[in-house]
This record gives structure tokens, C-alpha cells and sequence, in this order.
């Protein structure tokens, strides 16, 4: 295992993509959210690769965008610059040629919600959860996750994740329609690489052209742009600040009436 946030390996057909910050449940800062871009670029253009599979290491799929002092937003050109970030993994998971597989290895939480259902496949770990608690710290879901939640479970169960901060255990995930498989955390890693695998005798064309027809870019950019605008008015604001020290302080945060 290396210092690196994101991690890049190839096994015949199979690119894996791999989140590399355990300690930080792979929340990732702005480098490490540019970094998953380009490694997620260089997996699907590898010769010979028919599928990516993006997972975590450690215990989490992905915690979100990193709110530690260290690397968490604040505000302005710096929110923009992290949301923009985000955006760009989606659109690159989204628009690779080849199929790209999520093995979510345990909690997916803000913008690692979108990483995962961005992805053409998901395959959850038993012991896994799906989180949007954007409104808990001040801000609203972003990374498409106004689109693509809804798209996926329908705007009423959208509402609960989105407006509620709701806990998505895997078997509900499944039901709802969030992910496509749950499988034992011992056997995740196997199932999605063997789904992932499935795509090595076809046409590299025709996967491109298969996975393209099936998606509709413009309502997915519009809801992008609107949610890059709605997190930086609200990342220079009170709430954020207010719900950034209660996290901090292990408290409740206090919001105005």
C-alpha cells in the first residue's frame, strides 16, 4: 500500500480503481478528488480494459469530500473548486467507454453516494450504507446527487435521503433500487470483479456506444450547475461555519429559527 490517495492496478480486462485513505474513511481533499479523476481517465483508456471497478480501502467506501480542518472547504473559489472537483469524477465515471463497476465496501456518505451510482453496476457489501447528511453541516447534496438519487429511487425516497439525512442500510438500498447487488463483505471484492469481468469478450465499441445511448447528460449538467451555485452561496455562509464547529465539538449544531 502506498502514501497515494487513489490507487490504480490492472488485471487483464479489469481496471480497479482503489480510494486510499482509510484513516480518513476516504473522504478525499481537492487533490485527492483530482487525483481520482485522472485515475479513473487512465483505467478506462488502458488497452485491453473492457471494465473499471472503483471500490475503498479499508473500512468505507467513501466519506464524502474530506471536512477535517485540514482539508475541508471554505468557501468561495476553494467550495467551488472541491464541488467542481466532484462534478468532474462523476462526468468521468459516467462518460468512460467501458462499463465502470462500484464495490461498495462500506459507508458511501455525501458526494461518495454519486461516486457509487454514477457507476453502471453497484455492488454493496451486506454491512454497507448509503448517507446524504449534506443539510446536518449547512450545505445541500452535490456531485449530481440531485439527479441521479432521484433517477434511481424515485423523488419521495430522494426526499428522505436528501432532506432527512435517512441511513440506507444495503438490503433497503437494494429495494429501493440504489445499488444493484448486495452480497457478505467476504465475498464483495470476487462478485463485483467477476461481474466486471463478464464485459471481456465484447466489442470496446460497442460497450461505448451501448453505454452512452442508455444516458442523458443535460439534466444531469443543469442539476450540477445549479448545485455548485447553491454550495458556494452556502459555504460562505453561517450555517456552514455553524455546522462545521459542531462537528468539531461533537455537538449538535444550532441553526437560526
Amino acid at each position: 500500500m502506498t502514501d497515494e490517495a487513489v490507487l490504480l492496478t490492472a488485471d487483464g480486462p479489469v481496471a480497479t480503481v482503489t480510494l486510499n485513505r482509510p484513516g480518513r474513511l476516504n473522504a478525499l481533499d481537492l487533490e485527492g478528488l483530482r487525483l481520482l479523476g485522472s485515475r479513473l481517465r487512465a483505467a478506462a483508456a488502458l488497452p485491453g480494459v473492457r471494465c473499471v471497478l472503483l471500490t475503498g480501502e479499508g473500512r468505507a467506501f467513501c466519506a464524502g469530500a474530506d471536512v477535517s480542518p485540514a482539508g475541508a472547504a471554505t468557501g468561495g473559489a476553494d467550495g467551488r473548486a472541491i464541488v467542481a472537483a466532484a462534478n468532474d469524477v462523476v462526468l468521468t465515471v459516467l462518460r468512460a467507454d467501458v462499463p465502470v463497476v462500484a464495490a461498495v465496501n462500506g459507508p458511501a456518505l455525501g458526494v461518495g453516494v454519486s461516486f457509487a451510482i454514477a457507476c453502471d453496476a453497484v455492488v454493496a457489501a451486506d454491512t454497507s450504507w448509503f448517507q446524504l447528511p449534506f443539510v446536518k453541516i449547512g450545505l445541500v447534496p452535490d456531485g449530481g446527487a440531485s439527479h441521479l438519487v432521484p433517477a434511481a429511487v424515485g423523488r419521495v425516497r430522494a426526499n428522505r435521503m436528501a432532506l432527512f439525512a435517512e441511513r440506507v442500510p444495503a438490503p433497503a438500498a437494494l429495494a429501493w433500487g440504489l445499488v444493484s447487488d448486495v452480497v457478505p463483505a467476504a465475498d464483495l471484492l470476487d462478485t463485483a470483479r467477476a461481474l466486471a469481468a463478464g464485459t471481456a469478450g465484447a466489442s470496446r465499441e460497442a460497450l461505448r456506444r451501448a453505454k452512452h445511448a442508455l444516458l442523458q447528460f443535460d439534466a444531469l449538467e443543469a442539476a450540477m450547475r445549479r448545485e455548485l451555485d447553491d454550495q458556494a452561496d452556502l459555504l460562505d455562509g453561517p450555517d456552514y461555519a455553524e455546522g462545521m464547529a459542531a462537528l468539531r465539538e461533537r455537538r449538535d449544531p444550532v441553526y437560526p429559527a
